[in-house]
């Protein structure tokens, strides 16, 4: 069967994929990488495949429908995220009226996993979601709707879909623990996407992303992916597997400067990340690597050294917070061993990672439920403070599925539920959360005040210079990041 995997237009280069979706003022751009691996999948099923990227090519919708129209698909399977949902629907009804109603259509991703029923009686085009996880869901029902296999639709889990004027579910799909089932996720890159149009303002470009494992243990309130998506469960490709990943990127792609893991946090097993690291060296690997990750894993410095040996280069961290009170409420879920701890943990870490040569990205949000104005204060004190590389400052987003989702609709503290008002005019973050002492406008120009100090200290800046100075690859990085922000430090936000 002929199946599209579209990431359908809207903001040029809003990147729906991303934790928070946006147009992010460093340009920062995620792979479509959730599309891929199911397209992947599909193709290893045998099934022909075609992904198209909108806001990665800057595509009009005509343009996009023009190139389904062109391919034929049976089955066209559409990504979703909660600030675009309104102009994803819209899309996939023009679709529709395009297209007419022998093209099936399935809505993918978090928003709709969370909001399946919701969706569907609102929008009559859609003919399926798919719940959580998809690689499996869409080959599946793919199969069944070419016919002549033995399964029904309603036999494949993970779905709603319409029967007789009713919406049904089929139940929940257990994870996928094999994850070396799936294909590489770089073949499809390389197939179908330009590497060069996307971009992370921490790592060197052009660069791919991909997983080595899936699910996250920890509980964190606001963490979007493990409520609503992939689950608490972890699970791991092997060693090996990625390793072979590594080796056909060097290989097939030799333009890429680095790998940046997506795992929620990637060295959380470390007896397991120690082997994938000696594999690494083993293997003569001379493709640098970054990854997500967190202050309290109880990593030393040899670790650390062995990590930067297999090419270990930057830490994205989820610092989130220079207050422990504030940390302690969002169920972070640190191990240490008491919340005052927390801040020199923290710390301590990123100076690990300084002596281990391992730069540090850090993540900052600002408008956690039991914020002041102090606790902003804390926080941008905090970042300032720590020997990180780059980091980045948000207002709090709140998504459905989410325990601080839940928690601000229960106080009251949400000033809208219209999920286009999750993005400014030009589609950037604008914070719906209204605490007792800071409006959703503080939070985001906060936000803005803390990304200014933080990029224009004159010690930062002359940091910033050198390093560019000591490789064409770190320049390149550096320039391309900083011409995209400097805009967004001068002027800030287009907050509603």
């Amino acid at each position: 069967m002929k199946i599209s995997f579209v990431n359908p237009p809207f903001h040029a280069r809003f990147s729906r994929e991303s934790r928070s979706p946006a147009v992010t003022k460093s340009d920062t751009l995620y792979y479509p990488k959730w599309l891929c691996y199911a397209a992947g999948y599909a193709d290893k099923r045998g099934h022909k495949i075609d992904v198209i990227d909108a806001p990665a090519a800057e595509s009009s919708e005509s343009e996009v429908i023009d190139r389904l129209a062109s391919f034929g698909a049976g089955l066209i399977v559409c990504e979703t995220s909660t600030p675009s949902i309104n102009n994803d629907v819209k899309f996939i009804n023009n679709v529709r009226q395009r297209l007419g109603a022998d093209v099936k259509i399935m809505l993918v991703g978090r928003h709709v996993s969370v909001l399946p029923q919701e969706i569907m009686e609102a929008n009559p085009s859609v003919d399926f979601v798919a719940i959580r996880e998809y690689d499996l869901t869409v080959s599946e029902l793919a199969d069944c709707l070419e016919g002549g296999h033995q399964l029904e639709v309603e036999n494949v889990l993970g779905l709603m879909y319409r029967h007789n004027g009713e919406i049904l579910s089929t139940g929940q799909r257990p994870t996928l623990d094999d994850l070396d089932e799936l294909p590489f996720v770089t073949e499809t890159y390389l197939r179908f996407l330009n590497t060069e149009d996307y971009f992370y303002g921490h790592s060197l470009w052009p660069l791919v992303v991909f997983d080595t494992s899936r699910g996250c243990p920890y509980k964190c309130s606001f963490c979007v992916y493990p409520q609503t998506f992939s689950g608490h469960k972890l699970r791991f490709r092997s060693v090996a597997n990625v390793a072979d990943e590594f080796e056909f990127v060097r290989k097939e792609m030799p333009h890429i400067r680095t790998v940046m893991f997506e795992d929620d946090t990637f060295i959380v097993n470390k007896k397991r990340t120690q082997k994938l690291a000696n594999e690494l060296i083993r293997r003569g690997n001379t493709l640098p690597f970054d990854s997500n990750c967190r202050v309290d894993v109880g990593v030393d410095l040899e670790f650390l050294k062995n990590l930067k040996k297999a090419g270990a280069r930057l830490f994205c961290v989820g610092f989130e917070s220079g207050n422990t009170d504030v940390v302690a409420h969002m169920t972070k879920n640190n191990n240490v061993k008491n919340n005052d701890s927390y801040v020199d943990t923290a710390r301590q870490f990123a100076e690990y990672c300084s002596k281990a040569g391992i730069l540090v990205h850090g993540c900052f949000m600002f408008g956690n439920l039991n914020e002041t104005k102090q606790t902003l204060e804390d926080t941008l004190t905090f970042a300032k403070s720590l020997p990180i590389d780059t980091a980045q400052f948000y207002p709090i987003m709140i998504y459905p599925g989410t325990a601080a989702y839940e928690e601000a609709k229960r106080r009251g503290l949400m000033n809208s539920t219209n999920f286009s008002d999750w993005l400014t005019p030009t589609g950037l973050h604008n914070s719906v959360v209204n605490l007792p002492e800071l409006s959703h406008s503080d939070l985001v120009k906060f936000a803005d005040r803390a990304r200014r100090e933080f990029y224009t200290r004159p010690k930062y800046i002359a940091k910033k210079a050198i390093q560019s100075l000591s490789s064409i690859d770190e320049l390149k990085r550096n320039v391309k990041g900083a011409s995209k922000l400097a805009k967004f430090l001068v002027a800030g936000s287009d907050v509603k």
